[in-house]
């Protein structure tokens, strides 16, 4: 698939870099810069930039860069494509496309396909569930409360008790086995052949936003293990990247999302009437899961169970849904088990009420902590109040909610601020370097180099004045005369140089045009570290020209090492040439103005 220009162009001037990473990362403004810990490999000190003026961003850390269309297919697995549709429906603009390569269309097929097998199983199991095969799961449904018509919203389905039937079925439907194992539906084994691990369970389709079945969940009817079996990862379901019931959810008027452990809990909650409920995928919630959430909706409920597994569990999203910038509040639905039990046993307004009384999420874990301590003994209390003073370090990079919180744990508990102060500094974790500003801030260090990989003191001098070069081409002018493409270093300044001096000689230099024309992924991905520093904010034009003869002296000078090394047999004469020229520089002043 592909686009015209003009609606590519449309795409990225209202997708705003910032505002898009923003709403799945949180960033820290610094300098000209905006940094936040990189989506794309762990790390514990931020080195992930975002560089509004050229609308691109940049990992010093595993080197991950590109423009807004570039961190949406990384961060949502998102083809090209993908990615378009996503911010094109951002902004609201009408999707216009041009003929797409038969790569791109082989691509789409194959998804295409796969959602079509989950399609037609999810269609097996469903007329499976109302067959004399499925009373066992249609019996439990009914016994769990749920009506025909919430059945069918959520197309719940029995998989049969044997593996091989849904083969069977979707081989009638004209599916090669290479796809049916491509779409998780079944594997094949010397000793079993083509089998589903999906038999003697009830299941439950987990549907996308464009209402396409992307993989199942089941649950065992009996004492088989595991309790529930979701679909393995394929080209179309990434558990880590959906939730359950989001398909409904998102479309709901509520301003907010209702969190739970498991799907029976979000169906129960859905047929009562809240058709926000949401839950994660047979998996812990995860940081991806947390970015969804926020780019929908502010507030979110927790209706994890009451038992120790839900407290675990509770924490664990409160501890990540605050990376995002969301504090969740804790429904107690005590004395039952789960929300489903609540509802079944007091209704519907006994839960309204609850959620209405729900409590700070973040208060909640905390007085589960003194729970835990025997508050009579001085040394159980030292450890609890360490403890409850550590979780503050869950809001590191928000100073305001961080101090806020402190004075809440303060007054809630009687904890004198001193010990709170104390306490911070004696559990602040390691990648938390100490700011200037006291024990509940957070410094946020820009790296000193892009990725340890480059190690010539020229190299920032290339960067410094490229960036300046594509913040300000007009200083072209001056550049062009000392300096050419090929006396950058080889690499990834060389190309950025040579794609820059091309399109400036042609008049024709925009950032879009610049990285448009780096045919290398990597050198784009360098490029984007390469350029994220800040045009020098000087007051008088004098010093600004004496910052810029600095910069080219510098990048001549680093010309002058290079060429020592080579193998040119006048390599003396050319290198005395240029001191030549350097001293002359040193010694003049450049204007702005100058003609060529």
């Amino acid at each position: 698939m592909k686009y015209t220009d003009e609606f590519l162009q449309e795409v990225k001037d209202r997708n705003d870099i910032l505002d898009v990473v923003d709403s799945y990362v949180p960033l820290k403004k610094k300098g000209n810069n905006y940094w936040g810990l990189c989506p794309f490999h762990n790390e514990k000190t931020p080195s992930f930039s975002v560089y509004p003026p050229k609308q691109i961003f940049h990992c010093f850390g595993c080197g991950e860069g590109g423009d807004v269309i570039t961190f949406v297919m990384k961060y949502e697995n998102a083809s090209y494509p993908e990615a378009i549709r996503i911010l094109a429906e951002r902004a609201g603009i009408q999707i216009v496309e041009k003929e797409d390569n038969g790569e791109d269309r082989a691509r789409r097929a194959r998804s295409d396909v796969i959602k079509q097998i989950n399609s037609d199983a999810a269609a097996f199991y469903m007329n499976n569930l109302r067959s004399v095969h499925g009373e066992k799961g249609l019996k439990y449904f009914k016994d769990r409360g749920l009506t025909d018509e919430t059945i069918a919203h959520f197309a719940l389905g029995y998989s049969g008790t044997g593996g091989r039937e849904v083969v069977e079925y979707l081989r009638s439907k004209g599916h090669s086995d290479e796809m049916i194992i491509a779409a998780g539906i079944a594997t094949n084994s010397e000793n079993h052949g083509m089998s589903s691990p999906f038999f003697s369970r009830v299941m439950f389709p987990i549907i996308n936003l464009d209402k396409k079945v992307i993989g199942f969940g089941g649950r065992v009817l009996g004492d088989g293990e595991p309790k529930y079996l979701n679909t393995k990862e394929t080209e179309v379901f990434d558990k880590r990247r959906n939730l359950y019931g989001y398909n409904f959810a998102k479309r709901s008027r509520k301003r907010y999302y209702i969190l739970c452990e498991g799907y029976m809990d979000v169906i129960s909650m859905h047929q009562a009437g809240f058709d926000s409920a949401i839950a994660s995928l047979g998996t812990a919630f995860t940081e991806e899961q947390a970015a969804m959430i926020k780019r929908d909706r502010v507030d979110v409920y927790l209706a994890y169970d009451m038992d120790e597994a839900g407290e675990k569990a509770a924490a664990r999203a409160v501890n990540i849904l605050a990376k995002v910038g969301i504090t969740p509040k804790r429904i107690s639905i005590s004395p039952c088990k789960d929300p489903d039990e609540f509802i079944t046993k007091n209704g519907v307004e006994q839960f309204q009420k609850r959620l209405d009384n729900a409590e700070n999420g973040f208060l909640y874990i905390e007085d589960r902590v003194r729970d835990r301590y025997d508050l009579s003994d001085p040394e159980e209390r030292y450890k609890c109040q360490k403890e409850i003073v550590e979780n503050l370090w869950m809001f590191a990079g928000d100073e305001v909610k961080m101090s806020s919180y402190a004075a809440s744990i303060s007054e809630r508990y009687g904890y004198p601020k001193s010990e709170i102060s104390k306490l911070l500094e004696e559990t602040r974790p390691r990648e938390y370097k100490k700011a200037e500003a006291g024990p509940v801030t957070r410094a946020y260090t820009p790296p000193k180099k892009s990725s340890g990989r480059e190690k010539s003191s020229y190299l920032p001098a290339e960067s410094s004045l490229l960036t300046w070069l594509t913040d300000e081409p007009e200083i072209y002018k001056v550049v062009k005369k000392y300096l050419k493409a090929d006396d950058f270093s080889p690499g990834p300044c060389r190309a950025v140089a040579e794609k820059t001096f091309e399109l400036l000689e042609e008049g024709n230099f925009s950032v879009d045009a610049l990285f448009d024309g780096l045919e290398d992924e990597g050198v784009k991905s360098e490029a984007t570290g390469l350029l994220q520093n800040s045009a020098p904010e000087i007051d008088t034009a004098e010093k600004r020209m004496e910052m810029l003869k600095d910069l080219i002296v510098k990048v001549m000078e680093r010309k002058c090492e290079m060429m020592s090394s080579s193998d040119d047999s006048e390599k003396d004469l050319k290198i005395f040439n240029l001191r030549l020229e350097i001293d002359k520089l040193k010694s003049g002043k450049l204007n702005l103005s100058e003609e060529e």
